[in-house]
């Protein structure tokens, strides 16, 4: 127990007990006296896993999770996908400042899912497609600020001009990053045939799973393009959840293969940024 609350505690059943004594006769002093003393280690543990008790069920009541998605950290002028790394920079201090706290999307799944906890404030940060300036530009930025953030790659993008090498994701994921799916060639998937369909969703998960030695286990659709034979075609593929590009935070009112996200763009001010961040529903 935190000594200074214990202490505090004390002191103000301490002057209760003085207080009492100063207008009541002897015999209420009496009791007064005792009752103050009987305020022991175990009514200050009952009290401290009260509030304990209540912090928790807020913390399970989270209904809503902004999961911010980025594609490239560079600068390219004119180019809305690729943030200039100053800016992602600002939007991550303004994040700190505020008192986000980012978590990977295995713990937003068990918290949604399996009733764990998250802290008070959480946010997940994503990047689309595996670009290699998530590595080389948005990974250091992350790291400074104490964040994680999840990679959303596209399998044969992987060791390919501008994006990210084997080697780099298997270091991003030693340093508790996520990485998860988002197919094999980044096509629109409701134009696939469904043998063209499952060959992007299965294989792309295979090539990833034995090339991390690790469960992927989170698909993003390419461009967001989805629909019903889509959608269940992700959960026949093993994935527990997907996300689209519509705007708006993640929503346990939501299925698990519909899910929206924050849009991150170039040259989005903080202005923006703090807007989508207020409103669920932007």
């Amino acid at each position: 127990m935190n000594k200074i609350v214990k202490k505090l505690l004390l002191v103000v059943f301490f002057l209760i007990g003085l207080g009492i004594s100063g207008c009541s006769d002897e015999k209420a002093s009496n009791v007064t006296s005792q009752s103050t003393l009987s305020f022991d280690e175990s009514s200050l543990a009952k009290i401290e896993s009260s509030n304990i008790t209540a912090k928790v069920q807020d913390l399970r009541e989270v209904q809503q999770i902004p999961v911010l998605y980025y594609h490239s950290i560079m600068l390219e002028e004119g180019n809305e996908v690729r943030m200039p790394p100053e800016q992602f920079e600002a939007q991550m201090s303004y994040m700190r400042d505020k008192g986000y706290e980012s978590v990977s999307l295995n713990e937003l799944y068990n918290a949604f899912y399996n009733n764990e906890i998250l802290p008070p404030k959480p946010f997940v940060i994503t990047f689309d497609d595996g670009y290699e300036d998530n590595y080389t530009n948005a990974f250091p930025i992350v790291e400074k600020y104490g964040f994680t953030a999840t990679v959303f790659m596209v399998s044969s993008y992987i060791d390919g001009d501008g994006f990210l090498s084997w080697t780099q994701l298997r270091e991003l994921v030693a340093n508790e990053w996520e990485v998860a799916g988002h197919t094999v060639s980044h096509p629109y998937l409701s134009q696939c045939d469904r043998k063209a369909l499952f060959n992007e969703l299965l294989s792309s998960k295979e090539t990833l799973e034995k090339g991390l030695g690790q469960p992927i286990k989170f698909f993003a659709y390419p461009y967001g393009d989805v629909n019903e034979d889509v959608a269940q075609a992700v959960k026949d593929s093993g994935y527990v959840m997907a996300f689209t590009t519509k705007r708006g935070w993640v929503d346990l009112s939501l299925d698990k293969w519909h899910q929206k996200r924050v849009y991150c763009f170039a040259n989005m001010g903080l202005n923006e940024f703090s807007r989508r961040l207020q409103d669920s529903n932007y």
